[in-house]
């Protein structure tokens, strides 16, 4: 059954959709980060073995290097941290509000439904009391006659 309400609740399954979308994207992206940031250490894991084996190399530019690429991941990592919270207080809003509209809409399919169980319990009823009035003016009509040809 078709409610006022379904306009409202596709609106918000698809917002919810789009924020399902979001967060992926986001948790993928913090995933990369990660990634990036492990190949990191062990870039600079591999370099320090090297330069601790060879007295002649140094590895001081190379591990400042990615120590400014980590930090940057890190702040990425962070906002990353933030827009996901945003999301999820976005989802966890729009959630609510499509299980009070799904509710709204449930009551009024229900509303809807028991009218019209109450207009046909009222129909049937007329019918019946309209068949009662017809049986019993025919009776009366029977008596009368009745009643005349006995007099």
């Amino acid at each position: 059954m078709i409610t006022p309400y379904d306009a409202a609740l596709r609106l918000r399954r698809r917002e919810i959709d789009d924020v399902r979308i979001s967060i992926s994207v986001e948790i993928n992206q913090m995933v990369v980060i990660d990634q990036q940031s492990a190949s990191i250490d062990a870039a600079v894991s591999e370099e320090t073995a090297l330069a601790h084996a060879d007295p002649t190399l140094s590895a001081h530019s190379f591990v400042a290097r990615m120590q400014s690429q980590r930090e940057l991941l890190n702040r990425d990592r962070s906002f990353c941290d933030a827009r996901l919270a945003a999301l999820r207080a976005q989802a966890t809003e729009a959630y609510g509000s499509l299980r009070a509209l799904e509710s709204v809409a449930t009551r009024h399919r229900d509303d809807v439904s028991r009218a019209a169980a109450i207009a046909e319990q009222s129909q049937i009823d007329d019918f019946s009391t309209a068949r009662f009035a017809r049986a019993m003016a025919q009776a009366r009509q029977r008596r009368e006659s009745n009643r005349k040809i006995g007099a």
